[in-house]
């Protein structure tokens, strides 16, 4: 098992250990081909692309071969090592620009979705702190309200065809600000779904 030892090894070797038997569940195959058609030759633009729920989506997106990926977010180093990381895996010449700025900018997302026009937003900027946010709950608001509040206008408004924003189990009778939020970014979300011609979802 897991737990076992062989006699005089002092180290527990994980490089044979079958991750399924961890889960306690059976595994679940995606169907990939659905996400190759959606993705391939489309500009996406990821929101939040340098934290971790953001960048794990750009990886999983360049292998679908996409026509441009943009990496939005504020903080310009976690986006350059992102982008540094995709253009070894994928060589310099593939197509992937970053760009700098906050979803509370409306001005600058105008700018970002005139000058590059994508088809497909990944929505996964956010803050999702739930002990910080009880202490700052104006800036949750601001950011994680206004500013999908923001995106969503400026995507509708571009011609956006996908809207794809990162929930949390969280918006489910919320008991915390973070929460409430993103509760709030559901329905603004569910809203623009039924007024314009974007395809809205919340995963």
């Amino acid at each position: 098992s897991l737990f076992e030892m062989q006699e005089g090894q002092k180290e527990l070797d994980l490089r044979n250990l079958d991750y399924a038997e961890l889960l306690g569940r059976p595994l679940i195959s995606i169907d990939k081909e659905p996400i190759r058609q959606m993705v391939r030759g489309k500009r996406v633009l990821i929101t939040g692309a340098g934290g971790s729920i953001g960048s794990e989506i750009c990886r999983q997106i360049m292998r679908f071969s996409p026509r441009l990926l943009l990496i939005f977010d504020i903080y310009e180093n976690c986006a350059y090592e992102l982008e540094t990381e995709l253009c070894q895996l994928y060589g310099r010449g593939c197509q992937i620009e970053v760009l700098i700025g906050s979803i509370r900018d409306k001005a600058r997302l105008d700018e970002v979705f005139e000058t590059y026009r994508p088809e497909i937003v990944f929505h996964a900027a956010a803050h999702k702190h739930v002990p910080l946010m009880e202490i700052s709950p104006a800036e949750a608001i601001k950011n994680n309200v206004f500013g999908t509040r923001n995106l969503l206008m400026s995507a509708s408004e571009h011609g956006v065809k996908r809207y794809v924003s990162l929930s949390t189990d969280k918006a489910v009778n919320p008991t915390n600000v973070m929460g409430a939020t993103k509760r709030i970014t559901e329905m603004l979300m569910q809203q623009f779904s039924r007024r314009t011609q974007m395809r809205c979802m919340a995963v």
